[in-house]
Order: C-alpha cells, then sequence, then structure tokens
C-alpha cells in the first residue's frame, strides 16, 4: 500500500522537475517561439493554442481573446491583437526564465560550480649540498599561475635533527601583506601566510619568500610542502588552487664551516640582511624576530569525494553554462 504523503511527495517533486525543464527550455527556447507564434498562427490558426484560454476553466473571460472559455471548442487565439498579446506572453516568461537561470548560475559558483582549475604549484630547488653550521637560502616560487591569486600560506616541514629555521625574509616578495611568520624547529615547521589586494597577482611566476636554513647534523634531509599549503585565487569564491606539494631532498656533509665562513655566516642572520627591512609597500601584521614555535597544522587538505549532489550541481552548472554561453556567442 502507498502511503498518501509518499504519493504527495511524488507529485511535487514531479512539478519541480517539470517546473526546471520548462524554465531552462524558455530560456533557450522562449524567444524564437514568441516571434514564430503570429506565424503559427498565420499558417494554422486552428492549432495554435490560446495561453490563457488554455488556463482558464469553462465559463470564464479570456481577457487576450474577449470571449468566454469554452472547453469543448477551440482554445486558439480568435484574433491577431490575442496572438500578439500570447506572443509577448511568451517572450515576458522566455526574459524571466532567463534571469532565474542567471541567478542559478551565480548561485552555484558561489558554491564553487564550476570549481576554478587547480594550476598553481610551489617551486623550490630540487637538491643541493651544504657544510655543517651552513645557512643557505631557499626561496619559495609559485608557478603555473592561470587566475590571479591574491593570499598563499606556505607551510614547509623538516627534520629538525638535521636542519633548523635561522629566519624567513619577505624581500622581493610580490606580496604586500603579510599576516603569519612561524617558525618551530622543535618539530621541524615553518609557516609564511600573506598576499596582496584586489586584482592579485597574476604572472606565470613570482617569488613569495626566501627560507633561511642552517645545518645541524650530516645526512639528508628533506624538505617539504605541507598539504595545509595553499594558493587562494581572486575568484570571487577564494578557491585553492595548488595542484601539488613539492619536496626536495638535500645533503648534509659532516665537513664543517671554518671559522671565518662562521662570521660570514653571522653576518648573513643580522638584521637587515635577510631582508626583514622591506620596502615600505609591505605590511605586517606579525611581530618581528618573535618565533612562534606553534604546532604542526592538524588540517589536511582532501579532496571530496564526488556524490550524488555534487554530480547534480555539477549538471546543473553545465546546463545553465551552456544557456548562457548560448546567447553570449549569438549578441557578441
Amino acid at each position: 500500500m502507498i502511503l498518501p504523503g509518499f504519493v504527495l511527495f511524488l507529485k511535487i517533486l514531479s512539478l519541480i522537475v517539470a517546473s526546471w525543464l520548462l524554465v531552462h527550455l524558455l530560456a533557450v527556447l522562449g524567444v524564437f517561439l514568441a516571434f514564430a507564434y503570429p506565424l503559427w498562427w498565420f499558417l494554422a490558426p486552428h492549432q495554435t493554442p490560446c495561453l490563457l484560454c488554455r488556463v482558464r476553466e469553462s465559463g470564464e473571460q479570456c481577457p487576450f481573446c474577449r470571449q468566454t472559455v469554452r472547453k469543448s471548442g477551440d482554445l486558439n487565439p480568435k484574433s491577431f491583437r490575442s496572438t500578439v498579446l500570447n506572443a509577448f506572453l511568451i517572450l515576458v516568461l522566455s526574459l524571466f526564465s532567463f534571469g532565474l537561470v542567471f541567478a542559478e548560475s551565480r548561485l552555484l559558483f558561489r558554491l564553487g560550480f564550476p570549481p576554478t582549475p587547480k594550476t598553481a604549484s610551489f617551486i623550490i630547488p630540487p637538491k643541493g649540498q651544504y657544510r655543517l653550521g651552513e645557512i643557505f637560502p631557499m626561496k619559495i616560487e609559485i608557478a603555473g599561475i592561470k587566475t590571479p591569486v591574491n593570499a598563499i600560506q606556505a607551510d614547509l616541514g623538516f627534520d629538525p635533527q638535521k636542519l633548523e629555521v635561522v629566519d624567513i625574509s619577505t624581500a622581493d616578495s610580490f606580496a604586500t601583506i603579510f599576516i603569519q611568520k612561524e617558525i618551530n624547529n622543535e618539530v621541524g615547521y615553518a609557516r609564511l601566510t600573506g598576499g596582496l589586494p584586489n586584482p592579485g597577482f597574476f604572472d606565470e611566476q613570482g617569488l613569495f619568500g626566501t627560507v633561511f636554513f642552517q645545518t645541524k647534523n650530516p645526512g639528508i634531509v628533506q624538505i617539504e610542502f605541507l598539504p595545509s599549503s595553499m594558493v587562494l585565487a581572486n575568484d570571487g569564491r577564494g578557491s585553492n588552487i595548488l595542484k601539488d606539494l613539492a619536496a626536495a631532498p638535500y645533503l648534509i656533509l659532516p665537513e664543517p664551516i671554518s671559522e671565518e665562513e662562521s662570521e660570514l655566516q653571522t653576518a648573513l642572520i643580522e638584521p637587515g640582511v635577510l631582508g626583514e627591512e622591506t620596502e615600505e609597500t609591505q605590511l605586517k601584521f606579525y611581530e618581528e624576530g618573535k618565533i612562534l614555535g606553534e604546532k604542526i597544522p592538524s588540517e589536511i587538505i582532501k579532496e571530496e569525494k564526488p556524490g550524488l549532489s555534487k554530480f547534480f550541481l555539477d549538471l546543473l552548472e553545465k546546463v545553465d553554462r551552456f544557456i548562457l554561453s548560448f546567447w553570449g556567442n549569438l549578441f557578441k
């Protein structure tokens, strides 16, 4: 036995689906139908339906035809005036449907459909070898930027037994605002977060910052970008367009640097040499020289598995994009 509530649910669902189909069909074909309607009436007047006669009850007055509706009789326009009014009604409904489709596309865009392509990558020197006690710079560069970006978070992980971060420089960075600079040499973690205002940074490749490491013990050590790293696009919804995480091995030789070289290394890390005295256009909201010592973030960026709702929303977006592209190309 089918429950009455279930039957009502199916009727409502069918009405919603039919209304959605009608709206999208009118958004594409409604304008053509409105202009073809008078010709249709002229060629086949008895096969041309009057819209208001169809929806009126028998005995009611049709304002277009100015006649009483009789369901047993012809429900076609009775005059050229009625034909023009029917065509105008179709045109209004078509424009209204197009507006609904446009609003639906904007809503889907806010929900992340279509997703902004992931094209950006962090790039670091692929290899290198250094001696004990040596300080070396590692530039954090971003490549593959196909969409302007305005926020970057670079999280680095390394073996704290073999390396330590002495500082992070923002000299020559394309970013103009920095809100985080965190270093934790106990767990092997460093973060630099910053960006720039609208319209963002749009170039094939750019320097975001430079991390200065100092070697501690000999051996092979890997420096890698953590999954919490982000490159956010200036697309109105902050899409993360980082497509992969770079990593590179470095060899630390057992030979220590000399005393003279150690003095030069000490001079290298003096304030201003690393570039902390940057251009006046850079705004910093972290405390200069403070090692924050935060723990490694536990958040991991994972790709959501496509579900039924995502498939449905993606289909809606493709339909809306087809309709908007159709009219956009037509009026170009």
